[in-house]
């Protein structure tokens, strides 16, 4: 087998995983008949840094989260998008909301499209209603 980044495959991955990353790595290794080591030696390859033992927590999803980059790092080397990967999807979503990100005035225009809005202004279906909802009210179970 040779040592590159894109190893032929008997069936493509598909696009998108809507799995947790730890099975969508397992997935994409057994399609490519890679083991966590032999994956470690094509990051290492391509001038990829990621530690053996965070490699081994991102393949069994223990650790911390995945960071943007490590999920490209991994997608580069795979054959794939990082959109491959659920978290990575996610991770855009969330950054499309951050303000420290995009900017307030953008994240809020973000959040508008979200909401299916066109513009910046939140209304809600009652008359008067404040910018944020109001508290839950429902009763506690320990009271009733």
């Amino acid at each position: 087998m040779p040592n590159a980044p894109h190893i032929a495959s008997s069936r493509p991955a598909s696009a998108i995983s809507e799995e947790p990353l730890a099975v969508a790595l397992s997935r994409l290794l057994d399609r490519r008949g890679l083991t966590v080591s032999g994956l470690g030696s094509l990051l290492r390859a391509e001038g990829v840094a990621i530690s053996r033992t965070r490699l081994h927590q991102l393949c069994t999803g223990t650790g911390a989260a995945p960071t943007a980059e490590q999920m490209e790092r991994l997608a580069s080397v795979l054959g794939v998008h990082p959109g491959h990967f659920a978290e990575y999807r996610l991770w855009r979503a969330r950054a499309l909301l951050d303000p420290a990100v995009v900017g307030f005035d953008r994240a809020m225009a973000n959040f508008a499209r979200m909401r299916g809005r066109r513009g910046l202004t939140w209304v809600d279906d009652e008359p008067g209603a404040g910018r944020y909802p109001g508290p839950v009210s429902s009763p506690s179970k320990e009271r009733a």
